[in-house]
């Protein structure tokens, strides 16, 4: 399971990279064409196609074939599979860049006790960052973790987000690499609410224009909540959308 896996990475990305090469409405090969061109099972070659429908990289014409989609205003992805941003954004052929980060200590109110089960006024970690996509602000995501129930507790986690390498690794990679602590799903929720004059800054937005806003709860291999977050979502830069299929 995991050679196949670490397979279809492989394909996944060397197609990614054919396809950000290729003009808007290219056609890609056919399925026969590429299990040959990359010595892949046809599974495995569908599951790619998928993903990268998934992402807003090609879409599928009934009867005709797959094609090349671009927008070269915008940064396109699903949401049905966790993707940390920096490789949403290059996957879209466009730079990503951490702008700003900066992280704290702060104690559980009601609603966060809630969503995390941890009881009110325990220690949390809270982040907050601001990503960009060719130096143009594309997301402001305010996270919070729920520290104590890592190796270490809190402080471990603040003295890991302290060093350089932290800035290169979206959250949950960074909970799964310095504390084995995998984030399995997660739960969203999506909401459209107006700018505030701290949003319009960080995000080079006019105050009182509308921004998405996707909530997500992250749960562990043990379906213990783990993170919190807030994604705010600047949609004249970035575009999510959901794959629905017919039952």
């Amino acid at each position: 399971m995991a050679k196949r896996e670490s397979l279809y990475k492989i394909i996944y990305k060397q197609i990614e990279q054919m396809v950000q090469k290729m003009s808007d409405g290219t056609q890609l090969p056919s399925i026969e064409k590429l299990c040959d061109d990359y010595g892949a099972s046809r599974t495995v070659i569908r599951e790619v196609i998928t993903a990268l429908e998934r992402d807003g990289l090609v879409v599928r014409r009934q009867g005709l074939g797959t094609f090349v989609v671009k927008d070269s205003g915008l940064v396109h992805t699903g949401i049905e599979y966790l993707r940390g941003l920096t490789r949403i954004i290059s996957s879209s052929g466009k730079t990503p860049d951490l702008v700003y980060d900066r992280f704290r200590e702060v104690l559980a109110d009601n609603e966060l006790a809630v969503k995390l089960e941890k009881p009110e006024r325990e220690k949390l970690v809270l982040t907050e960052r601001v990503y960009a996509a060719d130096g143009i602000p594309a997301i402001f995501a305010r996270t919070y973790i729920a520290s104590e129930r890592i190796p270490g507790g809190t402080e471990a986690l603040l003295r890991i987000l302290g060093q350089s390498r932290a800035k290169e690794l979206v959250l949950f990679d960074l909970l799964e690499e310095n504390f084995k602590e995998p984030i399995r799903y997660a739960i969203a929720e999506i909401e459209s609410k107006l700018v505030d004059e701290e949003l319009a800054r960080l995000l080079h937005m006019k105050p009182n224009t509308s921004i998405v806003l996707l909530k997500e709860v992250h749960r562990d291999m043990n379906n213990l909540p783990m993170l919190y977050s807030e994604d705010f979502i600047n949609t004249e830069v970035f575009r999510i959308h959901v794959l629905r299929k017919k039952i």
